[in-house]
């Protein structure tokens, strides 16, 4: 009879803590939580010439040649035949697509872009920061995106899915091969 004793408490005590957590989390909601155990969702601004990613987290860099350390790399930048301003343009209006996004940079420079996006259930968020590059007199441009999730919940692997997601979507303004 007592292990049914013990039985009954673990399972008041389980269910009670989750109890709490709940009401914790419906009344001041996720956003809030997550604010007041990690801080601001926005990350702040990274410099791609000297960004290097920790193994630990969910990230992802896409740099263009050259530009990042390649052995951080997730993978190369396309390389895009128009010039920046409209690749900017055409990124952010591809972005329109999204849920739960937010830009939160000062918009002083148009090359640079800063976004914190949610997830649907937890509201987890992540800060993607992203950067347009000219080359070769504007006949070319390409992107550099890095973006790393507040919280890290290991397996998570949002970010390189968000990352293949949109540049999927500007596939049409890739240069093509000679």
């Amino acid at each position: 009879m007592i292990w049914i004793s013990r039985i009954l408490t673990f399972l008041l005590g389980f269910f009670l803590l989750w109890g709490v957590a709940f009401l914790v989390v419906t009344t001041y909601g996720w956003e809030r939580v997550w604010h007041s155990i990690h801080g601001p969702a926005d990350l702040g601004t990274v410099e791609f010439f000297r960004l290097g990613k920790t193994p630990t987290r969910d990230e992802v860099l896409i740099c263009p040649q050259s530009l990042c350390k390649t052995a951080d790399l997730d993978r190369l930048s396309p390389v895009y035949d128009t010039d920046a301003l409209t690749l900017r343009t055409a990124f952010v209006k591809m972005l329109e697509q999204e849920t739960s996004l937010e830009r939160v940079d000062n918009e002083a420079d148009p090359y640079r872009l800063r976004y914190v996006q949610r997830s649907r259930l937890l509201r987890r968020p992540d800060t993607i920061s992203v950067r347009f590059f000219e080359f070769n007199d504007d006949d070319v441009s390409a992107l550099a995106l890095y973006g790393r999730g507040q919280v890290d919940i290991p397996y998570w692997r949002e970010n390189p899915r968000r990352a293949d997601r949109w540049l999927d979507r500007l596939k049409g303004l890739e240069k093509s091969a000679d």
